[in-house]
């Protein structure tokens, strides 16, 4: 903790006086921050009670909180309350008095607020005229002393915590900063913004704020321990190299040679004021993470200079790390109960789609950003007997494991009944009557599409589901009209009907689930109407990939989806001499690094064959990155596809592994590891290619790029 400054030393003496005088509970002095969108508080003088009645920030713009209206009015701002409104941060749930007085400079314009609080104010119908008074004369004397001085100079700190100063007492010459509420305030809120942490980044985040930070710490890392071998989980301010061998330097040297992933147990709090060849770092400390008696991994703080650690300091640092430890087990088993949920639905989804030289596909499937429930949603391609493509979408209603099975009992009905030549609507009503006999009572939705090519026409039958969406070239996307018909597992004895519509060349099909539009946090009708608002926005030319992208988005981001979707998408590129397009595909056994030597030869071969020799080094040199990449992190086969196009050639490099990789360290956001290798793959495809993107491809997922000649 830094000294006092004469800038802090003046709000300080400001302060004492006001709350000595008027008997204050707490006072603070507060300055716009972000280009005044907030205010912070910079000093505050108080009891123990102070920490609970300050908050980071408060928003400019909210006439709820006093010191806002204030600051942006010009004005003195008094209120006496029961309690804090509800929705207000901090709650203040007893009664308290608050005058907010702005310091106001020569021009008319607020500098600052300064604020003073009494809790449970006895007796008090309203704050005296000469207490308002009072304010308004030291606000002031305050306000010219800043001026003086040439304004507020507004460190970095006022952003991140206030300094807490100890009312004065008679006879103190000195002001008392209370480094143990600065501490206590930092402890709080750490447990605050943990118990709120979703995602590890959110945890790291909290940590770097609360911990990092206040201590004047050059980087943050931390370590977990898995299977027995010490993993890093995070970092802040160093390379992924350095961050992995601050936690596990538990010698006081960062020269000790440690193999990456090397148990190495932290089993009480180290610090070391002075690191032997520190490089960057000069001193740092190790911090156990303890769940339950056991040892979980490590928090490691580094500092670029030498630093002695006070007994309160380490004693804070401990409980930080007591608090962190539980929050990142809780998260880390909930992304794990997630991913296995991840799994389990795509489990059930198709290995491999199938590839057809007629029709182009996109396909998505996503699932809820948190929580462990398996959803009913698919998707399927099927080659049918008599040489048509079959288009297959349903969603079974729930999201437990009995939807997940009930989606693969029909699933399985469905390519049954396809494979002995029914048509959509005998396949769907076969399937209906099968559900009623397993006496599954659980309801579906589903929709099947049958493509010929050859006659170019599309043959569909639904069964309660979304209408599909269908756009001819040059036009815009329409909903078919159809026969909706009853979902699944209603009436046993429903008979569904097919509907026929023309596909010529360049139709565009989409299909998708109700997860699309429909979700917890949107209405149905607004999500139609956002579905169809995108839809007219989206240009002609829109590859099938972007096209998915784009509608995908509808769902919200990643990190915001609260339901599961499936979305599958055909292009019908025509059967006519010229037009049909060349494709071709080979695979390399699991794990078979040997064989990506074959793949570059079949590479070669094929850009001979089809006039494709002036991209063949890109070609090669791209594929042989993602090739080897899959075959090193995906426990699976591995499939290269190729397809030509009039102006461009397509690859896809998929795998059947529906297990995500092990995830790779958080970093704080907005950081970038310029010494990493992670990625250095795609990299290269990004530099090579003219467009590359990642989709799911069935069960698996895939990467794919595309050149052009040109």
């Amino acid at each position: 903790m830094t000294s006092l400054d004469a800038e802090e030393q003046m709000f300080v003496e400001t302060l004492q006086q006001a709350v000595g005088e008027l008997g204050a509970t707490m006072g603070s002095v507060m300055f716009p921050v972000d280009d005044e969108q907030s205010l912070v508080h910079a000093v505050v003088v108080g009891d123990p009670l102070s920490i609970y009645t300050v908050t980071d920030q408060y928003p400019a713009n909210d006439d709820r909180y006093t010191p806002d209206v204030a600051y942006r009015t010009g004005r003195q701002c008094v209120r006496v309350r029961e309690r804090s409104p509800r929705g207000l941060l901090p709650a203040m749930p007893f009664p308290y008095a608050i005058v907010a007085t702005p310091l106001i400079a020569a021009v008319g314009r607020s500098l600052g607020v300064m604020v003073l609080i009494w809790a449970d104010p006895v007796e008090w119908g309203e704050v005296s005229a000469m207490v308002q008074d009072r304010c308004r004369r030291l606000a002031n004397g305050l306000s010219r002393s800043l001026e003086r001085q040439g304004g507020v100079s507004r460190p970095k700190r006022f952003s991140s915590a206030p300094r807490f100063i100890l009312p004065s007492f008679p006879g103190q010459d000195r002001p008392t900063e209370s480094l143990s509420l600065s501490l206590v305030y930092q402890i709080n809120w750490l447990a605050t913004q943990l118990t709120e942490a979703l995602q590890l980044q959110d945890i790291l985040d909290a940590a770097i704020q609360r911990i990092m930070k206040p201590y004047g710490a050059w980087c943050l890392a931390v370590s977990v321990i898995d299977a027995g071998r010490s993993r890093l989980l995070g970092y802040s301010g160093c390379s992924a190299v350095l961050a992995e061998r601050l936690t596990t330097a538990s010698a006081g040297t960062l020269e000790e040679e440690t193999d990456i992933g090397e148990l190495s147990l932290v089993d009480q709090p180290l610090f070391f004021h002075d690191a032997a060849g520190g490089e960057s770092v000069a001193a740092y400390c190790l911090l156990p993470l303890i769940i339950g008696g056991q040892n979980t991994g490590t928090l490691a703080l580094g500092f670029d200079h030498q630093r002695n650690f006070r007994a309160d300091e380490r004693a804070a640092l401990v409980r930080m790390a007591q608090l962190l430890a539980p929050s990142i087990g809780r998260v880390r088993q909930g992304e794990a109960e997630h991913r296995l949920a991840q799994e389990i639905q795509q489990g059930l989804l198709p290995p491999a789609l199938p590839q057809h030289a007629e029709v182009d596909i996109a396909t998505r499937y996503a699932t809820p950003t948190f929580g462990t429930a398996v959803g009913g949603d698919w998707y399927d391609v099927l080659n049918l007997p008599d040489g048509a493509i079959g288009l297959i979408i349903g969603d079974v209603e729930g999201h437990t494991p009995r939807s997940a099975a009930t989606m693969g009992q029909i699933r399985t009905a469905i390519r049954a009944y396809a494979a002995e030549g029914h048509r959509p609507a005998e396949v769907l009503t076969r399937t209906n009557r099968l559900l009623a006999e397993l006496g599954i009572d659980l309801l579906a939705t589903c929709c099947c599409v049958r493509l010929d090519p050859e006659a170019e026409t599309a043959e569909i039958s639904t069964a309660g589901h979304p209408t599909p969406l269908l756009r001819h070239p040059g036009h815009h996307f329409l909903e078919l009209e159809l026969s909706p018909g009853i979902p699944l597992g209603v009436q046993p004895d429903t008979a569904y009907s097919p509907t026929w519509f023309p596909l010529p060349e360049g139709t565009t099909l989409v299909l998708y689930t109700d997860g699309l539009f429909q979700s917890h946090s949107a209405r149905l009708e607004d999500g139609i109407a956002t579905l169809h608002k995108r839809l007219d926005t989206l240009g002609v030319d829109l590859s099938l990939e972007a096209l998915a992208d784009s509608l995908l988005e509808i769902t919200g981001t990643k990190e915001q989806r609260d339901d599961d979707v499936a979305l599958l998408i055909a292009h019908f590129l025509g059967t006519r001499a010229g037009r049909r397009q060349r494709v071709g595909r080979t695979f390399v056994d699991r794990h078979d690094l040997r064989a990506v030597r074959d793949v570059r030869r079949f590479l070669r071969e094929q850009a001979r064959l089809w006039d494709w020799e002036v991209v063949a080094s890109d070609l090669e040199l791209a594929v042989t990155e993602l090739v080897t990449n899959a075959l090193v992190h995906a426990d699976s086969e591995v499939e290269v596809r190729l397809r030509e196009y009039p102006d461009r050639l397509r690859v896809d490099v998929r795998d059947s592994d529906p297990r995500p990789p092990v995830p790779a360290p958080v970093l704080a956001s907005g950081e970038a590891d310029t010494e990493s290798e992670h990625g250095r793959g795609l990299l290269i495809v990004e530099a090579l290619a003219s467009s590359w993107g990642n989709s799911p491809s069935g069960r698996g997922k895939s990467v794919w790029f595309e050149l052009s000649k040109h």
